[in-house]
């Protein structure tokens, strides 16, 4: 995109061409949180996470004490220990780094963040992909969808700048 000052991303473009620049900074967005969630998750514990998910549930659990999420996230919580906080911080923090990294570089057109994207995207789908296969939620196969959707956007964003020639 960027590669070329003139190129018609940042003039507007077509539709395909916004919709691109948005996944892509959706993707950021999503990233930049990650790293933020990850570092907060440093410094909680297991008995403070508990103690907000009861203020979160409470008044729905009032109202409706089979309320699905509500149950569903006290559950979650419930089984929560350190080690898995640690991980769920660093996996969190390199992933959203990961993702903003190359976002920036995405939208900054640099050449090799089209192959070097498209390969951590295929991982990231192929980590969800297991995790699908070991539990399946509905919110863990929307964010397989969307980096797939992201995926399609990249390759054809890749195609495009090949197609043109724009190299920097």
């Amino acid at each position: 995109m960027a590669a070329n000052p003139d190129h018609a991303h940042w003039r507007g473009g077509t539709a395909t061409d916004r919709l691109f620049i948005l996944t892509v900074a959706i993707k950021g967005l999503d990233g930049a949180l990650g790293v933020i969630g990850g570092a907060l998750l440093l410094f909680v514990k297991p008995h403070t996470l508990d103690e907000i998910i009861a203020w979160l549930t409470t008044h729905e659990l009032s109202r409706n004490p089979h309320d699905f999420f509500s149950n569903l996230l006290i559950d979650w919580f419930s089984h929560l220990d350190v080690s898995q906080l640690a991980f769920a911080s660093g996996y969190l923090m390199a992933h959203g780094a990961m993702k903003s990294f190359l976002s920036i570089t995405l939208l900054l057109g640099r050449p090799w963040s089209y192959p070097v994207g498209s390969f951590f995207l295929g991982l990231f789908i192929a980590y969800t992909g297991y995790r699908l296969h070991l539990h399946w939620t509905w919110p863990l196969f929307a964010f397989l969808l969307f980096d797939l959707f992201t995926l399609a956007m990249v390759a054809r964003e890749w195609r495009m700048q090949a197609k043109h020639g724009y190299r920097r």
